[in-house]
């Protein structure tokens, strides 16, 4: 069984601790209501699956701390499997929703589009969930080989399909030649997060070691435009 350390607990613990599990009402549930038990369900497996890994939690523990019936939760999800399964792919279409908040306004200027996307994976490698998450998968990676690559195309993919856009976009704009946007946006993303993780082996990477870094990257990248 995964259990995360004490820090990454306590820091699910706080960012969780709003949560409050579904008042069931008299009669047939309205629409904001049947979704307010599937956010219940969900933010209470998470929370759940964080701190005690998958073979820690139990379907009927689950239904009981949300407030709803077990008829409830088997209805929606017949297997911990798909409830475990619900439960990272919202997490992580969530993280991208948060990511994509200030998209709107950044200007045209190619330099700070990718700084951004930089600064956005920066934030993403510290967040205590996201890394958290990452350990869980990892530890039931033979169990959820088809959620690992959702995990990829949902996360990984959709900052690298960012990148291209702006690479591509500016290229048309600025009448600069591009050859292998794709390779150049894998290569940006790789060089922060394979700092972050060699760095990380001789302590704790700060987000504000990781946004220099992430922000150096980019220009020598810009430097070496031509080569693109």
């Amino acid at each position: 069984m995964l259990r995360l350390p004490g820090g990454l607990a306590n820091s699910w613990r706080m960012a969780t601790s709003s949560i409050s599990a579904f008042i069931p009402k008299v009669g047939r549930p309205t629409k904001n209501q049947v979704a307010a038990i599937e956010r219940a369900i969900l933010a209470t497996a998470r929370e759940m699956f964080f701190e005690s890994g998958y073979d820690g939690v139990a379907m009927e523990t689950v239904a009981a701390a949300a407030g709803v019936a077990k008829g409830t939760l088997y209805t929606r999800y017949s297997t911990k499997e798909q409830l475990f399964c619900s439960v990272v792919e919202d997490s992580v279409a969530n993280w991208s929703r948060e990511a994509a908040v200030e998209d709107h306004l950044l200007t045209d200027d190619l330099r700070e589009r990718l700084k951004h996307h930089a600064r956005t994976i920066a934030r993403s490698l510290v967040k205590s969930d996201v890394r958290g998450f990452s350990r869980l998968l990892a530890a039931n990676a033979d169990r959820f080989p088809a959620l690992a690559r959702s995990m990829y195309e949902i996360g990984y993919l959709h900052i690298i399909r960012l990148l291209v856009r702006d690479i591509e976009a500016a290229a048309m704009r600025e009448a600069i030649p591009v050859h292998d946007a794709d390779g150049i946006a894998r290569h940006l993303v790789a060089a922060i997060s394979g700092w972050q993780s060699q760095e990380s082996g001789g302590g704790e990477v700060t987000l504000d070691r990781l946004n220099h870094f992430a922000e150096r990257a980019v220009d020598l990248l810009m430097a070496a435009r031509a080569a693109w």
